[in-house]
Order: structure tokens, then C-alpha cells, then sequence
């Protein structure tokens, strides 16, 4: 007698587990299959997705690769700006490069003076790979008869990036 009840046991365990697995099975259009064909669909499914995951896996290196590669191989070219605002002494510098260029930005503002110009305000943010810098000046008291040569302030500017890029 307990032999027997210890046999209906087991074999009540491993119908739950054969429902347990069966239903982690997508479905299958045939209803009724037997226990053998079903668990060679399991084994089936099984083998699919493990070489789904490893596609899955082998995708996901080659972007974190492919991510390092591109940041360690982009270089933003820098972009200078030089435009006027509100009236004929108002101007603004927009400085625009790549995060990996250290940037001096007392000596932007030391170029900006010596060409005659007050700085009013600096604004500087890293975002992302860039380092972007939007400084509003106008001109000093003592440039208006001449005003600011904008052609040679930009070419100072440029000189100074280069210098920083090729250090």
C-alpha cells in the first residue's frame, strides 16, 4: 500500500511538471501529443532560444564596440562663431569643440579684452562630447572710433584652438 500511494505521488509530481514546462511552450497547433513529442518540442524551443540569446549577446559586443570605437575616435572640429547682437557694438563669440580639447577659457577672455572688447557674459556647458562657450560682449569705450577688427579677433581665436588641439 505505501508503495502505492509513494508511485501516485510521483507520478502526480511529474505530470505537474510536465504541465509546468508545457506551458512555458509557445502554442502548438496540435492539441493532444504525446508526452515524448512534446518534450522533444521543449528541447526544440529550448535550442532556439539559446541561439537567439546568443545572436542577441554576440549584437550587443559589437555596439559596446563599436560605442567605444566611436568615442575614442570622434574628434568634434571646432567651430567659432562671431556675430552681432542688439546694435553695432553689441557682439556675441559662440565656441563650439570637442570635450577632449582642454580649453582655457581665461585665455579667450584675455584675446576678447585685447581686442577691445568688454565681456559682459560667459556662458559654458559640457554636453555630451562638446564643450559649447556663447560669450556676449561689446565694445570698450576707447574701440568705437576704430571699433573691433572681428576678421583678426577670429583669427586669434582660431590660432589659440589650434595651439590647444595639436598640444
Amino acid at each position: 500500500m505505501n508503495r502505492n500511494l509513494i508511485e501516485r505521488e510521483r507520478r502526480s509530481n511529474m505530470r505537474n511538471l510536465f504541465s509546468r514546462l508545457f506551458s512555458l511552450l509557445p502554442p502548438h497547433p496540435t492539441r493532444r501529443s504525446s508526452i515524448p513529442d512534446r518534450l522533444e518540442q521543449a528541447t526544440e524551443h529550448i535550442n532556439q532560444i539559446r541561439t537567439h540569446l546568443e545572436g542577441l549577446e554576440q549584437r550587443r559586443s559589437q555596439l559596446v564596440e563599436a560605442n567605444r570605437a566611436t568615442r575614442t575616435t570622434t574628434t568634434i572640429p571646432p567651430v567659432i562663431n562671431i556675430s552681432e547682437y542688439s546694435n553695432i557694438s553689441g557682439m556675441e563669440v559662440n565656441l563650439i569643440t570637442g570635450s577632449e580639447l582642454n580649453l582655457s577659457v581665461s585665455e579667450i577672455i584675455i584675446i576678447i579684452q585685447e581686442e577691445g572688447a568688454v565681456v559682459l557674459s560667459l556662458t559654458h556647458s559640457n554636453a555630451g562630447h562638446m564643450n559649447i562657450i556663447s560669450i556676449r560682449c561689446h565694445q570698450a569705450a576707447i574701440s568705437y572710433i576704430n571699433g573691433i577688427d572681428r576678421s583678426r579677433l577670429l583669427q586669434r581665436l582660431s590660432t589659440l584652438i589650434e595651439e590647444l588641439c595639436y598640444d
